[in-house]
């Protein structure tokens, strides 16, 4: 008897609680590179806080999905569903190179890393929902 296991379910959830317990690492990251928050410049303040924050927003997508995704059955869908996938990794890896080397003051406010990876995730979630509206038989 064949198993059908939902391999893009095991793939979300995983890299999605990894990404939470990254996300736990870089706060810790930034209290310990910057400790005197109070002192730091509102504007860096807010940069950084705000990378660490969408480092969040896509880990918790990536958790989100993989609890409700059903791998599709038509091979359109199915090449949808990785192009989505691998859209939304993409962006998790934008923001996590933006976290690290985006910080810089002459970035602000041009931020195109940033920019590139919350636009990858816009589209990620359109192709999701493609996927998600085909009809089933």
């Amino acid at each position: 008897m064949r198993t059908n296991r939902n391999y893009l379910q095991i793939l979300y959830l995983g890299i999605g609680i990894a990404s939470l317990l990254f996300f736990a690492w870089t706060g810790r990251y930034l209290r310990t590179t910057y400790p005197d928050k109070q002192a730091m410049d509102m504007g860096l303040r807010i940069m950084l806080r705000s990378r660490h924050i969408f480092i969040l927003l896509v880990s918790l997508m990536e958790v989100g999905i993989g609890l409700y995704i059903e791998q599709a059955k038509k091979p359109i869908a199915i090449f949808l569903q990785w192009v989505a996938t691998t859209t939304l990794l993409a962006a998790h890896g934008l923001f996590v190179y933006a976290f690290f080397y985006e910080v810089d003051p002459i970035y602000v406010p041009q931020t195109p890393i940033l920019h590139k990876a919350a636009y990858l995730i816009v589209a990620s979630v359109i192709m999701h929902i493609l996927v998600r509206l085909e009809p089933k038989s």
